[in-house]
Formats: C-alpha cells, structure tokens, sequence
C-alpha cells in the first residue's frame, strides 16, 4: 500500500476520496520521515521488513508485536523474529484479533511461532519453551512498556496470571514442564486466570461476566451485520 499505492485496501480508501500514490520506500521509512517513530509506538505484525528498516525501529527504540497466526491465515508474510531479536528489539506475542485469528489461543500462538521460526530457518534450536514462555511473558510486558508492573511474579507488581493443568491424556507424560506446556497443552487446559490479582475465570467458568447473555449478544451483533453487509 505505501510502496505502490495497491493491496487488499487501495480499492476501499480510493472510494473515499483518499489519495493512495506511493508514499516511500517501505512503511517503516514512512513512518520515521513523518516522525512518528519518535513516539515509540508499538508496531503491530511487521512482516515486510528489510536490515534498514529493522535499523530504524531499533534505533529509535520501538518494540513489535509478532502475530505469526494472523500473517499466515492472511497470507501477508512472516515476521523476521530472529533478526528483530538480534537487533535489540523488545518483541512480544500477539494473536490479533478475531477478524484474522478465531481462537485467540496464546499457547497455540506460541507453539506456532516457534514451529513457523523453525521451519523457515531450518532449525530446531530457535524458540526453545523457556524462550517461548518469556516471549509470552515478560518480553511482552517489555514491548508494551509495563515490564516494572507485569510479566514476572514479583513484590510490587501487578498479580497476573494463569495456571495451566498438565494432567490431561495430550500433555502426559511430562517430562519437561515448560515444553509440555507449549508443545502439547491447550488453551482449554487454563484452570485459573488472574489480573491484578482478582480471579477472572476458575475451572471453566468465567466469573465477570454471564456468558449465555454474552453469547446472545455477539449472536444478534453478527445477524445485525451479516444483515448490513448482504
């Protein structure tokens, strides 16, 4: 879209009477000549990066959020996740949204992203678990900004948490606990989430909200829209 002024949403924003010529080499230099990379901002997804421009986001100190699900299910590319790594640059796991990723599965996103890695880098030593369970931890906390409130069980910080069971027929035998989270359980396999301390879903059901009403609602929204789309 910045490069050539096409792509999936060219047809959409012409419509608008929005001007879409070629505007720079590449997004990321786009961003830096307008100076948006002095805010630092988190950069969602960052799947058409060149050495220049992984030089650009490090230098001006902004983090990434690596969604390998939603590129792939869209077609759009690979994240160079190893090369932001080595640059320096705080990089965390995201899933997207649902209109790109259905489950929203973060030990499914996980456990993707260190086959996706493996695989297009021929090796099985990139994203080991441990590496896996700070990506999903701490390093996002680091993108975001928050590594002094979240991302590690410490005095201080914020309670958050899950707690993951390991006892299902899939995830036995253990015989190293980091891997057997990442590489066999689910997400069905949470027992307990906690923010901040407070209990937001225990043993299947979650207790903010009433999920039948929940449910209801996210049905009629989508005959709502499948009604303004037809």
């Amino acid at each position: 879209l910045v490069v050539r002024g096409e792509g999936d949403f060219a047809p959409g924003l012409r419509a608008r009477g929005i001007d879409m010529a070629p505007r720079g080499r590449s997004t990321v230099e786009m961003l830096d000549r307008c100076g948006a990379l002095d805010a630092r901002p988190l950069l969602i997804h960052c799947v058409d990066l060149d050495a220049e421009d992984i030089r650009r986001i490090a230098d001006a100190g902004c983090a990434v959020a690596h969604c390998p699900i939603a590129n792939a299910r869209m077609g759009h590319g690979v994240a160079p996740y190893p090369a932001l790594r080595d640059a320096g640059v705080p990089v965390g796991l995201g899933t997207d949204s649902v209109a790109s990723n259905n489950r929203l599965d973060m030990l499914e996103e996980a456990r993707f992203a260190s086959l996706l890695h493996r695989a297009a880098h021929r090796s099985a030593d990139l994203l080991p678990a441990e590496a896996l369970l700070r990506l999903c931890t701490l390093d996002g906390a680091r993108a975001l900004g928050l590594e002094d409130r979240i991302g590690t069980l410490e005095p201080e910080k914020d309670a958050d948490l899950c707690a993951v069971s390991l006892a299902a027929p899939h995830t036995r035998p253990v015989h190293d606990p980091h891997a057997a989270l990442f590489h066999a359980a689910r997400g069905t396999d949470v027992v307990l989430t906690v923010v901040a301390g407070r209990a937001l879903y225990r043993e299947g059901v979650v207790l903010t909200l009433n999920e039948g009403a929940a449910h209801g609602a996210m049905e009629a929204a989508a005959t709502r829209l499948r009604k303004a789309m037809a």
